[in-house]
């Protein structure tokens, strides 16, 4: 995955998150040897589980971001959406991600 659309020293603050996301994807995928269109799919779990990541630990109001393809936009007033997309996802893409009901996020100091 790859973050752009914010400077160098932005990258190396989310940079951990965006490893965080991405492993946490490839740690609970079911499926061996994705296809294509399951690769494109376990992409945008990892995207939408670092925009989870970013909403749980922004304090400087990130309403978007975009990770290689994937561009997500958010309205401020809508809240923990970034929980709400990726539940969505999960539900949507089940046969691919074994989460066993239960994500540890991270805890931030």
């Amino acid at each position: 995955m790859m973050l752009s659309g914010a400077e160098v020293e932005q990258m190396c603050r989310w940079r951990t998150l965006v490893e965080d996301a991405c492993a946490f994807v490839q740690a609970h995928t079911v499926i061996s040897s994705p296809d294509a269109a399951q690769s494109r799919a376990m992409e945008l779990l990892a995207a939408a589980y670092a925009y989870r990541l970013y909403e749980i630990c922004n304090a400087d109001g990130l309403s978007s971001f975009t990770a290689g393809d994937v561009k997500i936009t958010s309205s401020a007033s809508q809240g923990h959406s970034a929980d709400a997309l990726w539940r969505s996802l999960c539900a949507e893409y089940a046969e691919l991600l074994d989460n066993k009901g239960f994500i540890f996020g991270r805890i931030v100091m």
